[in-house]
């Protein structure tokens, strides 16, 4: 579990590296790099109000009781969700199909053997109460018929805090990302790659 920041940090470097200098292969401007572009930003802002949502839910009850409700009534790991979705919505912002699959491929690489580290200590600390859960929601992608949500619950406000801050700085990736665009078309960077 400890290495997934770091290697993650590096991954996730390496590919905003390769975008620096790939430009996309569609006309511009045209539908497509305009959709892209949105797609991407659109994830983005998902991506960044999900992680708010997941926090107002587990912040400051993730370390006393097995939190299934919200977002983790359809999904149990809806924060790794969002987060996927934020890696795919990175690569869209810079209009490649491309490069979405290489953020998303970097996700797997650096989240799947933590969702299943985290679920495993779940299951030793929570018994058969999580593996009824287990049974009943799915691992990643939600199930929105299993939606429920308490009407009142405790949230930790420096935990919550934490969270907040990290979501917010999602869409700056969109930003980033047009802002490379823009130095690709007036010269300031070079383009030594084109990728759909």
């Amino acid at each position: 579990m400890g290495t997934r920041l770091p290697l993650a940090k590096v991954l996730s470097c390496s590919v905003f590296g390769l975008a620096l200098v790939t430009g996309h292969s569609w006309v511009e401007p045209g539908w497509m790099d305009q959709a892209l572009a949105a797609t991407g930003f659109a994830l983005l802002i998902i991506a960044m109000a999900g992680r708010i949502w997941c926090g107002s839910h587990i912040a400051g009850r993730k370390t006393v009781e097995l939190v299934t409700d919200g977002p983790y009534s359809v999904c149990r790991n809806p924060l790794y969700f969002f987060s996927l979705l934020a890696f795919i919505g990175a690569g869209l912002s810079f209009e490649s199909l491309s490069l979405a699959a290489i953020f998303g491929a970097v996700f797997f690489l650096t989240h799947w053997r933590t969702i299943h580290l985290e679920e495993q200590v779940l299951r030793e600390r929570f018994g058969a109460v999580f593996g009824a859960y287990e049974a009943r929601v799915p691992r990643l992608i939600p199930r929105p018929s299993l939606y429920h949500a308490e009407p009142f619950h405790n949230v930790g406000t420096v935990a919550f805090n934490r969270i907040l801050r990290e979501a917010l700085l999602v869409p700056l990736v969109y930003l980033a990302a047009q802002g490379i665009e823009f130095a690709h078309d007036h010269g300031a960077v070079p383009v030594l790659l084109h990728l759909y």
